[in-house]
């Protein structure tokens, strides 16, 4: 079931955001400007040792050693009163303390919110003993390669001056030393490849680290946004309660449901890469009228359009009847149509077409007069979360063409651009299929 805008604002789907929040798999605290928790999910219940709601009301010191309650009160009423977004592992190490009195070494990204008009603070809390563990069994390693080697190296000389002393002779001599050399080299080839491993896992827990940070504060961004929208609208509703001011009504009802409408696209792609992750996403190849799926495309990107932007499309007749994943394909080219709407002005232009490039190859094409992609970013376009420097201010999750990229992966497709900043982008799309 796809997530509608009058889903969302249903008690169903309340529950749908309140689920996420409670099943989150980091810890996610949120604290008044007094520091005491207002909320918590039963992932930070569990990093702390308490049970269901012993965390409300508490106040957040209560979760550190009490050596650091002075300068953490300090630093909690400087956040406050100069509050900014603080993606994972920026500052110091921290310590959580645990509900049994035991301690944990933690990692903590804030954020903020305003609501109500109370400004509250949002804490995504991660446990890090796996990786201190890591980085303790690295030193430790480290120290006894590095003792192996000078031991073994010591050997060697040692061995050499009793060869001497023994005079076993000079063949003798070069042999043994040769076979010692040997050995220290193949010893210190396998410290360097221990060490190179280590310093892969680690290198990819940062990268899984920096991944998390940029979802926190696009995530943090991209609801704020809408949400502030819906609040100032519901209470500016409220203003009009005479006949006559039906048009300011209407007015606000259109920007909270376009509010709501960029909250479901935002959960739609979320949901979307949680199932291209763990596989849930696979091929459903049936035959199906390639020409309806065009017309509903058409027809739904009708109510999309800008003021004064047109859709120049075309349709190769010879496609009606195709075998392949008709979902996958539609969402293709929604995900396509609707970049060219949002980065293209007003009174322009966008091509639309669908036809066979070769036999039983499909090419999609979708070309706008929007801003470009700056070359210096295009290698990076399909990344998660990714977005060019000069799309910063247009709302987006940064995960549409990664997921376009992963479905043609699926159908065994491809796709390419062409760009140039300021003046417009062309995808191409081709992937194969089968004829009935």
């Amino acid at each position: 079931m796809e997530l509608s805008s009058e889903y969302l604002m249903s008690r169903s789907g309340l529950e749908l955001l309140n689920k996420i929040f409670l099943s989150a798999g980091e810890g996610i605290i949120i604290v008044n400007s007094q520091g005491e928790i207002v909320m918590a999910n039963k992932r930070s219940e569990e990093l702390f040792g308490y049970n269901e709601a012993e965390l409300l009301g508490k106040v957040i010191e209560n979760l550190i050693p009490k050596e650091y309650h002075h300068k953490h009160v300090k630093d909690r009423q400087g956040y406050v009163s100069h509050p900014k977004s603080r993606p994972m592992g920026i500052g110091k190490d921290l310590v959580g303390l645990k509900k049994d009195g035991t301690t944990f070494p933690l990692e903590v990204s804030l954020s903020f919110i305003m609501h109500l008009n109370q400004k509250l603070v949002v804490a995504f809390i991660t446990d890090i003993s796996t990786r201190k563990q890591q980085e303790a069994a690295l030193a430790e390693s480290r120290t006894k390669l590095e003792q192996y080697a000078h031991d073994l190296e010591t050997k060697v000389r040692e061995r050499t001056k009793e060869l001497e002393h023994l005079n076993l002779g000079l063949k003798s001599q070069i042999r043994e030393r040769k076979l010692a050399e040997a050995a220290l080299k193949e010893s210190l080839e396998e410290v360097k490849k221990a060490e190179t491993e280590i310093l892969k896992a680690l290198e990819k827990e940062k990268e899984l680290n920096e991944l998390k940070s940029r979802f926190i504060s696009m995530a943090s961004h991209e609801f704020r946004t809408p949400l502030t929208t819906i609040l100032s609208s519901a209470n500016l509703i409220g203003r009009y309660p005479e006949g006559d001011d039906q048009e300011k009504r209407v007015k606000h009802i259109n920007r909270v449901r376009n509010s709501v409408q960029n909250l479901t696209n935002i959960l739609n792609d979320f949901l979307s890469l949680e199932k291209l992750e763990s596989g849930a996403i696979s091929l459903k190849i049936v035959q199906f009228s390639l020409k309806e799926i065009y017309d509903e495309i058409m027809e739904a990107m009708e109510l999309a359009l800008k003021h004064g932007q047109d859709i120049n499309s075309s349709f190769d007749p010879e496609l009606n009847q195709i075998i392949s994943d008709q979902h996958l394909i539609k969402n293709i080219c929604l995900n396509l149509l609707s970049n060219a709407i949002k980065y293209s002005p007003e009174n322009s232009n966008i091509e639309f077409s669908i036809r066979e490039s070769e036999d039983s190859v499909i090419e999609i094409r979708v070309k706008d007069e929007g801003i470009g992609i700056p070359k210096k970013e295009q290698d990076k376009l399909f990344q998660r979360f990714y977005r060019a420097e000069n799309a910063t201010n247009i709302q987006g999750t940064g995960l549409g063409l990664n997921i376009v990229k992963r479905y043609l992966d699926l159908l065994k497709g491809e796709i390419r651009f062409t760009s140039k900043e300021g003046l417009g982008t062309e995808f191409i799309v081709n992937f194969p299929y089968r004829k009935p």
